[in-house]
Order: structure tokens, then C-alpha cells, then sequence
């Protein structure tokens, strides 16, 4: 009876490890370091931002993500440090991840750098049992909720100039195992975090002295999921106020705007238009950012 109560959260839980197991976001390509360690120090400020994204608006129990992360140069300007936790909830399922950032920045030319990254920490998966309907009230599987902690490790690349930059991250570099057991150290779930690979590029194109335009591309490979392929556009007027859109083959179709206060505080809202048969069932997906800059340190 255990296993047929928790075949509906497990199923969810193994569909999810069977695809692609990390977060989807719409500014993945407006802030690279959401997935890609080298990031920290790019834009040689620091900088703490947060992000909370509410998937499939309408639909019970869709994913919810929560993103607080940080970075900043050191003194030497050729190091950075940094750190990132999120949580990833969908219905009785979740998963915390934190992480330590550092990376290297190489001058290679006088104006191209090359910048080598590595994010270390742990992933914790979750049931909780506790808000699952069931038929036995003293079945002591729904006491408390279970889970297991497993280490991960990402490693990233980031070549950039003033105009343009490519990045590669390889996210879960380690695939560990872990395995849910309940109170009578019976298996529940079990599984291991699979390899993924981002590829992205994107060139800065500045127009006049009031507008700035940002083509990007992002390709996600989490085998044996589809690959997933982003196309983003990027417009900033007067350096204070921007618009992207994006497109997610096969999937959606995105808008975020953007307004910088200053050159410390912005604040950004973004929006999914299904584009697939999840049409019918959610009107999208919503996501907010907001961030501050700091300690703008000199060009290498």
C-alpha cells in the first residue's frame, strides 16, 4: 500500500530525473551565472540577485523555483568567488541545492578574456510525505518527510570581449547516487543526477548613443531529454530600460522587461507564452529578478 500511495509523487519525481533535472529559466541568457560558474567576476562588479519563477500558471502543484545568488572579484582582479542556493518545488517534491563558486579570469589578448570556473556543493531531494492524501492515518511512512543528500559539482568556460562571449557549463559533473528510504529502511526512490552541458553565445551590438542591442543563443543537452534550444533578443535604451524576448523551440515564447534604478539596484519581470499542447492547460509561466550591483572594479 506504501508504494501504490506514493507511485503518483514518485512518478513525478522519476519523470523529472529522467529529463532534464535543472531548473528552467527565462533569463538564463541575462544572467549566465544561473548556470554557469565562470560567470562570476564577467562584468567585474558585485553582485546579488534573486529570482523566483512560478511554472505552468494554472496548473496544481507546478514547479516553483527560488534563486538567491552572489559574486564579486578579489582584490587581485583575477579571481572571483561566489555562491548560489535555490530551491526547486513541484507538489510533494523538492530539491535544495547550494553551491560555492570560484573562478579564474586569463587575460589572453588585450581585449579577450578567458574566464575557467568550478561550483561545488550539495543537492538534497525531498518527498514530503506529510501533504500527501493517503487512506492509513498511524502509517509511520507519512510521519516525516523523507530524503537524501548527495554532492555535486559543475564546471564552467566563459570567453568574452567588449562585443561578444561564448560560455560552456557542464552542471552535475558528478553523477551520484542517492537513494530515499523510509523508517523501516525500505528503498522509496532512487536514482542519480545525470549530466547536462549548456552552450550559449551572444554579441553586443551598440546601435547609437541611446540604443544597445544583445543577440544570444543557448543550447541545454540533458541526455536523454530533447535538446532544448533558446534565441534571445535583447534591446536597452539609455542604458536604464530593456526588453527581451526569447524563443524555446517547441516550448514557449518569452518576454521580460527591465528597468535599472541605478547603477546599483534593477528590477526585471518576465513572462512565458506556452507554445506547445500545455497551451490548452496554463496560461504560462511567470518570473521576477531583482539585484544589486556593487564595487565596479577596472578593466583587467
Amino acid at each position: 500500500m506504501k508504494k501504490f500511495i506514493l507511485f503518483i509523487p514518485v512518478l513525478l519525481l522519476c519523470n523529472f530525473l529522467s529529463a532534464q533535472q535543472l531548473p528552467q529559466f527565462t533569463s538564463f541568457q541575462l544572467n549566465p551565472f544561473l548556470y554557469n560558474p565562470a560567470y562570476a567576476g564577467v562584468d567585474g562588479t558585485t553582485q546579488l540577485s534573486a529570482v523566483t519563477r512560478n511554472q505552468w500558471v494554472g496548473v496544481n502543484d507546478a514547479p516553483e523555483t527560488k534563486v538567491l545568488n552572489a559574486y564579486g572579484m578579489l582584490n587581485n582582479e583575477k579571481m572571483a568567488i561566489g555562491g548560489t542556493v535555490y530551491k526547486d518545488v513541484a507538489a510533494a517534491d523538492s530539491r535544495l541545492t547550494f553551491l560555492a563558486t570560484y573562478a579564474y579570469h586569463l587575460r589572453l589578448k588585450k581585449d579577450m578574456n578567458l574566464s575557467l570556473g568550478l561550483a561545488a556543493g550539495f543537492v538534497q531531494y525531498k518527498i514530503d510525505n506529510t501533504i500527501i492524501n493517503h487512506i492509513d492515518e498511524g502509517d509511520p511512512l507519512f510521519a516525516t518527510p523523507l530524503s537524501s543528500v548527495v554532492p555535486t559539482a559543475t564546471f564552467g568556460a566563459y570567453l568574452y570581449t567588449e562585443d561578444y562571449y561564448v560560455s560552456f557549463s557542464a552542471p552535475q559533473i558528478i553523477s551520484s547516487a542517492f537513494n530515499v528510504k523510509d523508517k523501516l529502511e525500505e528503498d522509496v526512490l532512487f536514482g542519480e543526477l545525470t549530466n547536462h552541458f549548456y552552450l550559449g553565445g551572444g554579441y553586443n551590438k551598440v546601435l547609437n548613443d541611446k540604443f544597445t542591442v544583445q543577440p544570444s543563443l543557448l543550447v541545454i543537452m540533458s541526455p536523454p531529454a530533447p535538446v532544448s534550444l533558446e534565441l534571445m533578443a535583447k534591446v536597452t535604451y539609455d542604458r536604464k530600460v530593456w526588453i527581451a524576448l526569447s524563443y524555446r523551440l517547441d516550448d514557449s515564447a518569452g518576454l521580460f522587461l527591465g528597468y535599472d534604478l541605478n547603477d546599483q539596484f534593477y528590477i526585471a519581470y518576465g513572462h512565458d507564452f506556452v507554445t506547445s499542447s500545455l497551451s490548452t492547460a496554463t496560461s504560462g509561466s511567470n518570473e521576477f529578478k531583482l539585484g544589486f550591483k556593487f564595487n565596479k572594479a577596472s578593466k583587467k
